[in-house]
């Protein structure tokens, strides 16, 4: 390493430690003398582990061990002696300190930029110490095993599911005796593999807006609760607002601007599957998807701003988004969504298939067949088809929430809700028409 690079790693070795060390500093002001860490000293111990690395790799690696081992014992003494004399439990400023020293030493072998990450990273888990644990605290036994459940198919069960295609498999253990249409091998759609990942992908966004809900959503009223509540899933938010809507008659605005949003906010979800599923139907679908996007969204924030205040009502009687049954249906949905456009598409017409599609999405069936016509686009339907049915069960989707409105919340909002959608149909229009 040339002095130039030498005295490069140094000086983001300085950087890294006054970034640590000034979160470290202040929280030092409010422990009373629990902790002998500060800006100075994490400087110091991150050009301590940039002089170590420099010396291992300089002379031998025995020296940096001796260095990394010298202080890990002076760190392990520092915390015996809070322990035992000062009564303090916790080791995330030992932890810290020895992050820091290694820290300096990636800095020292070429890894600078990483360390920066890193240590920026690492002030802001240091940083959100209160926000962390009132998080946990909010959370309840069954979300924790949620959250386990989850974990497990997205990273145990997935990556050991066959990677391979079944269909000729299923269909001649059914009909042995009677050979597939022609059309039938133009799209695959029995992979293990691909219909989990979408479960998970499906149940991941779920989550997401689910935790958002819960640890932001109530705080900032119904609005904001309906436009966070959309990734958890539009129809289960705008059910939830509808619900609630009947027990304040004399609030109206709130709820369909949180519904409003909540619809709006949701084709995040159907960019996300297009992109992950079909670059190019998600080429030909971004326009008129983004029209219908923009124009729930400018109209939910035109309502939001022109009615400031907001009232703060509990809008999450909403369960985790995850269950081992919940998924298993999900999973059924998918693959029933990709078989029925199979065998529609290869037996009948396509015609057929825009019946079935929009009969489903009626009832909030929407996301399986938004995946099923990015996987049969360009093989057993052209591209405008597959974007006519995605624009078809998308606007249905949202269409529904005005009966959701009629049938289980305030009759107020039914007609201002209907002026809205009908307007999104009429933006829908254009995207079936000039795109």
């Amino acid at each position: 390493m040339d002095l130039l690079n030498t005295l490069i790693a140094v000086g983001t070795s300085i950087i890294i430690g006054a970034l640590i060390g000034l979160e470290r500093e202040k929280a030092k002001q409010h422990k009373k003398g629990n902790s002998q860490i500060g800006i100075r000293t994490d400087i110091l111990i991150c050009l301590f582990g940039a002089l170590a690395a420099f010396l291992g790799k300089t002379f031998s690696p025995i020296l940096f061990i001796m260095c990394f081992s010298a202080l890990v014992l002076l760190t392990l003494a520092s915390y015996v002696y809070l322990a035992i004399a000062r009564q303090r439990i916790g080791i995330t400023t030992e932890i810290s300190t020895i992050v820091v020293f290694l820290l300096g030493g990636m800095t020292m072998v070429g890894y600078s930029q990483f360390a920066l990450i890193l240590a920026i990273l690492v002030t802001l888990i240091l940083s959100i110490k209160m926000v962390l644990h009132k998080a946990v605290y909010q959370i309840n036994t069954q979300e924790i095993y949620d959250t386990i459940k989850f974990s497990i198919i997205a990273f145990i069960v997935l990556p050991f599911l066959p990677n391979q295609y079944y269909d000729h498999q299923v269909y001649n253990s059914i009909f042995p005796t009677t050979p597939p249409p022609s059309a039938f091998d133009q799209i695959q759609v029995l992979n293990p593999y691909n219909i989990w990942f979408l479960v998970v992908l499906v149940s991941g966004i779920s989550f997401l807006g689910y935790i958002l809900v819960r640890t932001i959503g109530n705080k900032k009223g119904i609005s904001i609760s309906g436009l966070i509540g959309g990734l958890y899933s539009s129809t289960a938010t705008s059910l939830s607002l509808a619900s609630k809507s009947k027990n304040y008659p004399e609030v109206t605005t709130p709820f369909i601007t949180g519904i409003v949003l909540a619809c709006g906010v949701s084709f995040l979800r159907t960019f996300i599957f297009l992109r992950a599923l079909n670059a190019e139907l998600f080429a030909r679908t971004v326009v008129p998807i983004a029209m219908m996007f923009i124009y729930l969204m400018v109209v939910g924030l035109y309502l939001f701003f022109k009615k400031r205040k907001d009232k703060m009502i509990e809008t999450t009687d909403l369960k985790t988004p995850f269950e081992l049954k919940e998924a298993l249906k999900l999973g059924g949905f998918i693959t029933g969504a990709l078989l029925v456009s199979k065998i529609i598409l290869s037996y009948t017409s396509v015609n057929i298939y825009y019946f079935v599609a929009a009969f489903m999405a009626f009832f909030a069936i929407d996301d399986p067949f938004v995946i099923s016509a990015a996987a049969s686009a360009g093989k057993l339907i052209t591209m405008d088809e597959a974007k006519n049915v995605i624009l078809l069960v998308t606007f249905l989707n949202m269409f529904q929430k005005v009966f959701l409105v009629y049938l289980f919340g305030n009759r107020k909002l039914f007609k201002p809700l209907l002026k809205i959608y009908l307007g999104l149909l009429l933006v829908t229009l254009i995207g079936f028409l000039y795109f």
